[in-house]
């Protein structure tokens, strides 16, 4: 959709100009009434801002009508924030920008809410069978084509300050290009800059506030015409709607529609702004039905006149009386499912793919919430066909929990939004939001006639409010889940870092199929010979396939199975150690590079400077100690310390208890180092991970205390922990049962 959210109204202002703006803009006033045009530019002493300094190449169009100037100019933004912030105060103050147009209104819904006032009108004809006509207006390049000397007029007629009118004239007279094709300018002359004298700059905050501003006076001229479409009979007459330069003018009659036309041909002609004929519109309807009559002509301009098969895109939407919703829910369907197929094709990582989701396919649905009439079985079937496709790219488990899906990565979700949730709220919203509207004149009528000719409803006091399902309600109710809600209650354990635990769905980078079937392991849904017997009930004997023991459950493959604790479970362990290793030796100048962890050897012994970093060897003690091989031992002779650091990788209910185990597994190897090697003290350092990814909160602290303060050292332990895990996993299922 081209169009969704309100303009600048100079909003996106740094945070360091926001505490000083107040004073800086008295200061940009005091210094603009110095300015005094010259030929050349400014007068020396004057206030010193960077002006356009434009260069144009030239690139080959279809058209010699779309060549477009395109000037650069460097750090306008705080400047432009300013002088719209002083101009917005001024026009709210004395309440000058028609409420007709909606497009620099702060506060306002944009587009979104002028198509609601459109949908009643046009559901108001249809039902009622009324006489009506409208024109869709379009000015041909309007940002581009607005003159200066109008715009400086439009500044002195709403009696915008003398100083920032002086300031804007000066800089607007310096504006200019340079003409270039293939690298080489085409002028070489004395004076080769070409003086800009039409159209305003897109991008900045002054400039959409600016233009609607210069579009004002149109506004007053039509609403003074005393002519405009009448919702209920004495109401208030609503001639147009206007959102930047689109513009649609209605009438209850060709003949009234012809005034506002005339009225709007006349403005344009007189500020020398041209329509674009070949893209306006009109339509007229009697008694609710569409008829064909001849195209009007206004001064050699003739407008194209809709029949009742043709429609006109008006700020996104096809419309010929009102909205075609038919028509347009089978179109934004059709983009919102291939955008959601080239998302899910694509090479980014899991996390990523939900980004592009949320902020390049979803808001193809959002726009229309509100405005087009979604059922709840349409929005689930949507949901439910974004889980199926996301099925079809193995990046969502048919089985796995389906709230977990729509919860924020922050909470250990998916974070993907729901389209029913977000229609739903953007309905409240939209309909609170008119609620405070009620005093004006046009959506007061509006309110009062919408009796469910939108999704709003917005005359039904009893509206039933749709249900919004929030965070906690979707955690409430993947925690009841039998299956899904264990890896839920083991994450918000008082002893796990939440934050820590869901690193690598926020900023991790895994493929979009290895995050998937991780989720399906923590959801305990891979289909084991226990998830057949009892989930399934397809009468499989729940026997391990691996060491043929009962009971092959999940927790018994990931951390449980005997005949894969010296292979699979040991190759998981030491990836972790040798990330801890290297950065030990990285930290300790015991190795100049890093090296990806899956390729790096640990040297039994690295020493230096009287750092010695053993890696899995054997403590030789002076009487028998059964426990003398930790993973990694570090022996810091000018800190007079050593660190023994072991690693073990539990299921997620026994983290506190293998944190207690390795403690008293070392500490009598810790006392026998204190006498043997005269240090004065040993600590012993449990490195404890979760098969599923948990991290306890004790971890943050065992890195502190080995000095190192790499908060991504976790976060590459455990998604080293969780791609084993699920290559355990791959290979456990690819066996024979």
């Amino acid at each position: 959709m081209e169009k969704r959210e309100v303009s600048g109204r100079g909003e996106p202002i740094p945070s360091i100009l926001k505490k000083s703006q107040k004073h800086r803009s008295g200061d940009l006033v005091d210094k603009s009434t110095k300015i005094r045009r010259e030929k050349n530019g400014f007068k020396k002493g004057d206030v010193n801002i960077p002006l356009p300094q434009g260069c144009t190449p030239l690139m080959y169009a279809c058209q010699q009508a779309n060549y477009k100037s395109v000037v650069d100019i460097l750090n306008k933004e705080t400047l432009t924030s300013v002088l719209s912030c002083k101009i917005s105060r001024h026009i709210d103050e004395f309440n000058i920008l028609s409420a007709a147009q909606n497009g620099c209104r702060g506060g306002g819904r944009g587009t979104k809410e002028l198509l609601i006032i459109d949908s009643v009108a046009g559901q108001l004809v249809k039902r009622n069978r009324r006489n009506f006509s409208a024109a869709w207006i379009d000015y041909k390049k309007a940002f581009d084509s607005v003159p200066h000397s109008w715009l400086l007029r439009v500044l002195e007629l709403y009696k915008i300050d003398g100083a920032v009118r002086d300031f804007l004239e000066v800089c607007m007279g310096q504006w200019s290009t340079i003409l270039c094709l293939q690298g080489e300018r085409l002028t070489t002359g004395a004076d080769d800059r070409i003086r800009i004298r039409r159209g305003i700059f897109q991008g900045d905050c002054l400039s959409p506030l600016w233009f609607c501003l210069s579009l004002n006076p149109l506004s007053t001229l039509l609403e003074r015409s005393g002519t405009g479409f009448q919702f209920r009979r004495g109401g208030t007459k609503v001639s147009h709607l206007l959102y930047m330069d689109d513009l649609k003018l209605l009438a209850p009659n060709p003949a009234r529609l012809m005034e506002l036309l005339k009225i709007t041909t006349e403005f344009s002609g007189s500020i020398r702004m041209q329509l674009g004929v070949d893209k306006c519109a009109v339509v007229h309807v009697d008694r609710g039905q569409v008829t064909q009559s001849a195209e009007i002509s206004l001064e050699l301009s003739n407008f194209k006149t809709l029949s009742e098969a043709e429609s006109y895109r008006y700020l996104g939407m096809s419309q010929c009386i009102g909205v075609q919703e038919v028509d347009m829910k089978q179109a934004v369907c059709e983009v919102f499912f291939g955008r959601l197929t080239k998302v899910l094709r694509s090479y980014l990582s899991g996390a990523n793919k939900v980004r592009a989701y949320n902020g390049w396919v979803m808001p193809t649905l959002l726009y229309t919430f509100g405005v087009l009439r979604w059922t709840q079985t349409e929005l689930d079937a949507l949901d439910r066909r974004v889980r199926t496709t996301m099925t079809c790219h193995r990046m969502h488990h048919p089985k796995s929990s389906v709230m977990r899906l729509y919860i924020p990565r922050k909470c250990g979700g998916r974070g993907l939004l729901s389209a029913k949730s977000m229609h739903n709220r953007e309905v409240c919203s939209l309909r609170a939001y008119f609620e405070t509207r009620r005093e004006s004149a046009m959506h007061g009528e509006v309110i009062v006639c919408d009796k469910g000719l939108t999704p709003l409803s917005l005359a039904k006091e009893e509206w039933r409010r749709p249900v919004v399902l929030s965070t906690s309600n979707r955690e409430t109710v993947w925690m009841e889940k039998e299956l899904h809600g264990r890896f839920y209650k083991a994450l918000h354990a008082p002893h796990v870092d939440v934050k820590a635990s869901v690193q690598w769905l926020r900023f991790g980078d895994l493929f979009g199929e290895t995050e998937g079937f991780v989720c399906t392991i923590q959801d305990q849904v891979v289909k084991t010979n226990n998830y057949r017997k009892h989930i399934l009930k397809d009468g499989t004997p729940d026997f391990c396939r691996a060491c043929r023991h009962p009971g092959e459950s999940l927790r018994h493959v990931l951390s449980g199975c005997s005949a894969l604790a010296n292979t699979e479970y040991l190759h998981r362990h030491n990836q972790v150690a040798k990330i801890l290793h290297q950065e030990l030796a990285l930290m300790y100048c015991l190795l100049e590079q890093r090296v990806p962890y899956y390729q790096y050897t640990p040297a039994p012994v690295l020493e230096r400077d009287g750092v010695r970093l053993y890696w899995d060897r054997p403590i030789a003690t002076d009487r028998t100690i059964l426990a003398n091989k930790p993973d990694i031992v570090v022996m810091d002779r000018a800190q007079s310390r050593v660190f023994l650091v072991d690693i073990t990788i539990p299921h997620d209910e026994n983290l506190v208890k293998a944190e207690t185990e390795k403690k008293r597994k070392y500490l009598d190897l810790a006392h026998e180092i204190v006498d043997m090697w005269g240090v004065d003290s040993t600590e012993i350092i449990p490195i404890v991970i979760s098969a599923n990814g948990l991290i306890p909160v004790s971890l943050a602290h065992h890195l502190r205390q080995l000095g190192i303060r790499d908060g991504s050292l976790a976060a590459r332990m455990q998604k080293a922990v969780l791609l084993d895990s699920a290559r355990i996993v791959r290979r456990f299922l690819s066996l024979q049962p």
